[in-house]
């Protein structure tokens, strides 16, 4: 399993997906693994190799659930610095079909580079945006909670193995 390199004050951090795991719980699998991924690919396209430090990072994400800002916080401490925003109308990868919610997240530096990552159209399935319509409704059955709660697990563990390509779409900014 690939890590996220990372500096804190100038001391270097390699943080593991279990980690984010662990600080997480098991609400939203999915965006935890999505968002890991996230955070991977943005600062590989933002610095290659070397580890950016953690302070100078911005996050402005399409999506307000709990899973994609955890990983956003574990990760680059953005939201406890007030470096992170939400824009659920963000125009990119806007895919559920039942409110505005994007699948699309930019990541920027005190620098000025910026790189947008937008996970891929066909990632989520159908089902996935019911059974989120249901639950906002309350209307979720016991067989459907226990089929999203395995569905949302898979896709975390789906999202984790895809090769980056095959996951997101990275698009430099600045």
């Amino acid at each position: 399993m690939s890590v996220i390199r990372i500096k804190d004050r100038g001391e270097l951090l390699t943080l593991q997906f279990s980690e984010l795991r662990s600080y997480h719980g098991n609400l939203a699998l999915m965006a935890i693994g999505v968002g890991f991924r996230v955070v991977q690919a943005a600062l590989t396209e933002l610095y290659g190799e070397e580890a950016p430090e953690r302070s100078s990072l911005f996050v402005r994400s399409g999506h307000a659930g709990p899973g994609f800002r955890d990983a956003f916080e574990y990760t680059t401490r953005a939201v406890t610095r007030g470096a992170y925003s939400v824009d659920v109308n963000y125009p990119v990868a806007q895919y559920d079909p039942f409110r505005p919610q994007s699948y699309a997240y930019v990541i920027s530096d005190s620098a000025g580079g910026s790189v947008e990552v937008a996970l891929k159209p066909n990632f989520l399935p159908a089902v996935f945006y019911a059974y989120l319509l249901k639950s906002r409704e309350g209307t979720l059955t016991a067989e459907d909670k226990a089929a999203n709660e395995q569905l949302k697990a898979s896709l975390c563990e789906k999202a984790l193995s895809l090769p980056q390509a095959e996951l997101l779409e990275v698009k430099r900014l600045s």
